[in-house]
């Protein structure tokens, strides 16, 4: 129903991301059940985001991979099993980590000024993947709009409509003083938000590409630059490899028609010939 894959074909990142937090959950548990109260203090104390000790900026990326509450765990890791392997597939694995830790950091530094200068405490401990889950919840609203998923898990809703009912629980219940960080979960939000409309209108790519011509001090568009499409490969392997590479770290829908019709062209053929692992 969930449309759950099996965690051996999860892609990379998901994988990675799901052992750390698995790990650092593992430490918390037993240290707690094992009376190992100064690992536990020592974890939470130096890796929690604390609006106080807002200038320790280790902290804005630790935070997001410490639970402490088995719930809270359980139902991140479902999030990100559910959604992040989709996003990761379309976008590529590079794009990927970069709007989950551009996420994860800017919920962080989004909800500080609220703890320090609002009506929350700023002894507030911030812990937990939630603010980088939904940067993620928002990228696959916008990859996949129409797709359907049970809100609260009774209610079936296409995530378009999904997220902004998220987005106003979120708003109505910040000042609530409940144990839920609705300041963070807003951060990571619009961090989603902004990673995608970079991603979509290529920024990143036009920075880098700018940057690079601004080293080599060769101005934009000149004959060493190849053309799409003048490339060409003798050898069937290397084409795939580097199509491979390219599904990697862009996605799948960064690839052309003829790229895409090679790719399946290639898989029936292999298939056909006994060839396994591809």
């Amino acid at each position: 129903m969930f449309g759950l894959k099996p965690f051996r074909y999860l892609s990379q990142p998901i994988r990675i991301l799901f052992m750390a937090n698995a790990v650092v959950f593992a430490i918390c548990f037993f240290s707690r059940t094992l009376h190992l109260d100064s690992l536990y203090s020592y974890l939470v104390g130096y890796g929690a985001l604390v609006p106080v000790a807002y200038e320790q900026a280790w902290r804005y990326l630790t935070y997001a991979f410490i639970h402490v509450n088995f719930w809270h765990f359980a139902f991140n890791m479902f999030s990100l099993w559910m959604f992040g392997d989709d996003v990761a597939m379309a976008i590529g694995f590079r794009r990927f980590w970069i709007l989950y830790i551009f996420c994860a950091v800017f919920a962080g530094l989004f909800s500080i000024p609220f703890y320090l200068f609002g009506a929350m405490s700023p002894m507030t401990f911030i812990i937990g993947a939630s603010g980088a889950l939904m940067g993620i919840f928002v990228a696959y609203a916008r990859l996949f709009p129409d797709r359907m998923i049970l809100m609260f898990f009774v209610i079936p809703m296409r995530i378009k409509h999904a997220i902004w009912i998220f987005i106003a629980l979120d708003v109505f219940m910040a000042g609530s003083n409940d144990t839920i960080a609705h300041f963070t979960h807003l951060g990571g939000v619009l961090s989603g938000f902004l990673c995608m409309y970079f991603f979509e209108h290529d920024i990143w790519a036009k920075l880098r590409g700018e940057f690079q011509e601004k080293r080599r001090g060769k101005p934009k568009g000149t004959p060493e630059d190849p053309l799409e499409g003048e490339v060409r490969f003798l050898d069937n392997q290397k084409q795939l490899d580097m199509i491979l590479k390219k599904v990697s770290e862009s996605g799948v829908n960064s690839l052309s028609e003829s790229e895409k019709s090679f790719l399946i062209r290639e898989s029936e053929r292999r298939r056909h010939g006994g060839f396994r692992g591809f």
